[in-house]
């Protein structure tokens, strides 16, 4: 009996110890994806107002096909 509550014991602390370290992933992960978000909406931003320069050009980025058409 006392062997097979030492062999819980350690199982409990190993899956303890792994919870611990999936939940620093998904922390970090989750950091992460959420500076990537900035960094799309920064850039969409920046596309739209070269966008809008080019609309006032006469020309459109976003809209104009690549020359090979």
């Amino acid at each position: 009996m006392e062997k097979s509550i030492i062999e819980l014991e350690e199982k409990f602390a190993h899956l303890d110890h792994t919870i611990e370290e999936l939940n620093d992933v998904i922390f970090r992960q989750s950091s992460r994806i959420d500076e990537l978000e900035k960094i799309i909406k920064d850039v969409a931003g920046q596309l739209r107002q070269v966008n809008e320069q080019q609309d006032q050009d006469g020309g459109s980025i976003i809209n104009d096909r690549p020359p090979h058409y």
